[in-house]
């Protein structure tokens, strides 16, 4: 089985699903099936992502919606429908945001006829593989601040880094899953026809069977895939340098007893969480020992006792 190929055999249990939409008994013969990424829980183009618990609405919504051509509503646009769709997750990958990944896989049916060849032979090419949804979600909410951002105004803008986090729109509470295009560049990278036996994306350490190939359009999925990590990889690494930089400050101002040079290499090893803990650590122990402490403050309010004739605490 190549990369491309879809569901080649129908099992009883799914014919009869594929049944249930259907006026006449159709045959294993006469249904060509596959599967397909319908949606995902990553960031995509637009800076948005499903969270969790939509993914799982959505795939009971979608349950029995049309595909059609670039989001055309018209009735000769439809040319599959699905009969099954669950959440799953993909093994030792995770999205632009640490999280585990999990996207929702659909099977979806088209008969065989005379006018469904060519769709049949665009998808076993290839050519015809990327798909975008289009739903109803009722919430949008910020990543950083938690406000709807559809309804109220916060101070984050999507695609920006605030102290190394993404701001992104959470995609939540789906009310309607109306229909699924095939299109030819979708908001989500990663939503597309896919095959149903293997993962689109290996498990680390194995490697492709004898005769499997990656179509051109794989390859450029690949592409901006790796693309996408060594750019996460850059700015984390940016975001955990200067964090590093400000822990050795930290502990320096809060007198730890350890030189500079020491306390840039114990530190050098440490994870980003660490390295929050311990400045965090630092910081507390900085603020004992050097409590603020503004200039015009009375000495009274600090429990001191001020000379008659002293006005010098009072002077800028």
């Amino acid at each position: 089985m190549t990369e491309n190929e879809a569901i080649t055999t129908v099992g009883a249990d799914e014919l009869e699903l594929i049944n249930s939409y259907s006026r006449k008994a159709l045959t294993a013969d006469g249904v060509y099936t596959f599967s397909v990424v319908l949606c995902d829980n990553d960031v995509d183009r637009d800076n948005e992502h499903f969270s969790d618990e939509a993914l799982e609405k959505l795939a009971e919504l979608y349950v029995g919606v049309t595909g059609i051509y670039d989001h055309n509503p018209s009735a000769k646009n439809q040319v599959a429908r699905i009969y099954s769709a669950k959440v799953e997750s993909v093994p030792g990958r995770q999205t632009q945001y640490g999280t585990q990944y999990r996207r929702v896989v659909a099977k979806a049916y088209i008969p065989r006829c005379r006018s469904s060849e060519e769709l049949i032979d665009m998808l076993d090419s290839g050519i015809k593989k990327e798909v975008s949804v289009g739903c109803g979600i009722a919430k949008c909410t910020c990543s950083i601040c938690g406000e709807d951002m559809r309804t109220h105004a916060c101070a984050h803008e999507k695609g920006k880094l605030y102290d190394g986090r993404l701001c992104c729109g959470v995609l939540d509470e789906p009310t309607d899953a109306y229909e699924w295009s095939f299109i030819a560049v979708p908001s989500q990278r990663s939503a597309g026809v896919i095959k149903s036996f293997l993962s689109e994306y290996r498990a680390p350490g194995k490697s492709f069977e004898d005769g499997e190939t990656l179509s051109k359009s794989d390859i450029d999925t690949l592409k901006d895939y790796i693309s996408s990590l060594k750019q996460r990889a850059e700015e984390g690494e940016k975001y955990r340098s200067s964090l590093r930089l400000e822990t050795v400050k930290a502990g320096i101002t809060a007198k730890v007893g350890i030189e500079s040079s020491l306390l840039e290499t114990m530190v050098s090893a440490l994870s980003v969480d660490e390295l929050l803990r311990l400045k965090s650590g630092f910081e507390k122990t900085a603020e004992s020992l050097l409590p603020i402490r503004p200039q015009t403050i009375s000495p009274s309010e600090l429990g001191e006792s001020l000379a008659p004739d002293s006005l010098g605490v009072f002077r800028i």
